[in-house]
């Protein structure tokens, strides 16, 4: 007997160890928006060089396209393989929001 979710698309997803921060230690990294590898609707931004990133969000019904490098409406978006970004944060715990 078939199940509805026999019908839906499989993508194959990778569990990842980290959720895709930067470690904001290069010039190539500053005023760059980066893919959270663990929710779609959030990105990191590096503001200054040798900080740490800075988690924002999507708006409403959006999600970070990490090929476009914005924001684009969910029904657009499509899931791709995340790719690293150039360096990793030197501590590498839990992310501290406040600023």
């Amino acid at each position: 007997m078939a199940t509805a979710s026999a019908h839906l698309p499989i993508q194959k997803r990778q569990s990842y160890a980290h959720n895709g921060e930067p470690g904001c230690q290069g010039l190539e990294e500053v005023n760059r928006m980066f893919r959270n590898f663990w929710d779609p609707t959030a990105y990191w931004v590096c503001d200054k060089q040798g900080t740490r990133a800075r988690l924002q969000r999507c708006p409403q019904s959006q999600l970070y396209s990490e090929e476009l490098g914005r924001c684009i409406p969910y029904t657009d978006w499509a899931w791709t393989e995340p790719k690293e970004p150039p360096s990793r944060p030197k501590n590498s715990q839990s992310v501290s929001t406040k600023q």
